[in-house]
C-alpha cells in the first residue's frame, strides 16, 4: 500500500484544506484526494465529469510518495482510503501546495489575484472555512459591493471577532454589549420583580383550572378568567422592558456585527498578507507569518465569551460598593 502526501493540499469537493489524520479518499481513475465525506454526496470522485476527458489531478499536483507496510492488498477498483499519521517521514511540508482551487464549481489558479493579493496566500491566512469565505470576498468583490451576512458573528458576537483576530473590531463590540448590559440593568430588575409576580398566579391559575376541572360552575369559570387576566395583564406590562433588554444587548450589536463582519475581515487579512509580503520574500517565512497573523484563537474567544458574561456584574458591584 502507498502513502502520499496529501497534507495541506485542497480537497476539490469543498475547497477546503486537508489536513493530517482527516478520513481522506483517492480516486484510482484520475488520482484526485477529497474527503470521504465529498465523495459521498455523489458516490462519485468530485472530478468524475472530467474524467472522459482524460483528466489525471497527479499531472499537475506532484506528490512525494513513501512506502508503508501492508497486511491487505491494494484495491484498485475503489477509492484508497489513507491517514497520514502512519509510515509518512516527519519533514516540513509547505502550508498550500495546490495549483488550483474550486469556488463555485470553478476550477481557480491558486496564483489568481483579488484585491491584490493571491488565492494561496488567503487560503493560508484564513485556514478555517477558507473556501466559504472566499467565495464571499471574490463574489462580493465583482458586485463592488462588501457588506454581507455572517452568522456566526450575528450568534457570537462579539467572541467571533476575537475568534478570528480582529481585536479592535472585538474590544469595540464588547464594550459596547457590556455598557448597553449595564445600562438595561434598571429594567432588568423590573423584570425580576415581574416574574416573582408571576409565579404564585401561575400556581393559583393550575389550582384554578383544576378545580374547574372537578365542578364546571359559574364560579369556579369566573376564578379562572380573572387570574388569566391578572397573568395577561402583568406580561403585558413586563413585555416592552424585555423587548428594550433583547433588543439593546443582543438584536441591534448582533446584526450590525452579521452586516459588517466579512467587510472587517477581508480588509484585515488583505492588509496582514500585503504587510507580511513587503516584510519578505522568502517564501516559507510568508507562509508562516500569514499562519500567525491570521487562523483563529479560540483562547481569545473564550476570554471574550467569560468577559461578555461577567464582566456587566463587576463593574455594577465595584460602583455600588464605591456608592453605598
Amino acid at each position: 500500500m502507498r502513502i502520499l502526501f496529501f497534507d495541506e493540499k485542497i480537497c476539490d469537493g469543498c475547497a477546503e484544506i486537508m489536513h493530517e489524520g482527516e478520513d481522506i479518499v483517492v480516486c484510482p481513475e484520475c488520482g484526485t484526494p477529497q474527503h470521504r465525506e465529498c465523495y459521498n454526496k455523489n458516490n462519485a470522485c468530485v472530478n468524475a465529469h472530467l474524467h472522459a476527458e482524460g483528466f489525471d489531478w497527479r499531472e499537475a499536483n506532484p506528490v512525494p510518495e513513501a512506502v508503508a507496510p501492508s497486511s491487505a492488498e491494494e484495491n484498485n477498483s475503489a477509492p484508497v482510503m489513507f491517514n497520514t499519521e502512519n509510515g509518512i517521514p516527519d519533514i516540513p511540508l509547505p502550508v498550500f501546495n495546490a495549483e488550483s482551487v474550486v469556488i463555485d464549481g470553478k476550477t481557480v489558479s491558486s496564483e489568481t489575484e483579488f484585491n491584490g493579493v493571491k488565492i494561496k496566500d488567503a487560503v493560508t491566512y484564513i485556514q478555517m472555512n477558507a473556501g466559504r469565505y472566499l467565495k464571499k470576498f471574490i463574489k462580493n468583490e465583482h458586485k463592488k459591493n462588501f457588506l454581507s451576512w455572517n452568522w456566526g458573528a450575528f450568534f457570537f458576537s462579539p467572541a467571533w471577532f476575537f475568534y478570528r483576530k480582529l481585536y479592535k473590531a472585538g474590544a469595540i463590540f464588547l464594550c459596547l454589549v457590556v455598557a448597553a448590559t449595564i445600562a438595561v440593568a434598571p429594567y432588568m430588575s423590573i423584570i425580576e420583580e415581574s416574574y416573582t409576580a408571576l409565579e404564585p398566579m401561575l400556581e393559583e391559575f393550575r389550582a384554578a383550572t383544576e378545580a374547574f376541572a372537578e365542578s364546571q360552575t359559574e364560579a369556579t369559570e369566573t376564578a379562572v378568567r380573572a387570574i388569566a387576566d391578572s397573568i395577561v395583564a402583568e406580561t403585558r406590562k413586563v413585555l416592552p422592558y424585555i423587548l428594550a433588554v433583547d433588543t439593546l444587548t443582543f438584536l441591534l450589536p448582533c446584526t450590525v456585527a452579521a452586516i459588517i463582519a466579512n467587510n472587517l475581515y477581508r480588509k484585515k487579512m488583505l492588509e496582514d498578507i500585503r504587510i507580511a509580503r513587503r516584510a519578505t520574500s522568502d517564501q516559507n517565512i510568508l507562509k508562516y507569518s500569514l499562519i500567525r497573523r491570521g487562523g483563529v484563537s479560540l483562547f481569545a474567544a473564550f476570554a471574550a465569551f467569560m468577559a461578555e458574561s461577567y464582566l456587566p456584574s463587576i463593574i455594577m458591584s465595584v460602583v455600588n460598593n464605591f456608592i453605598y
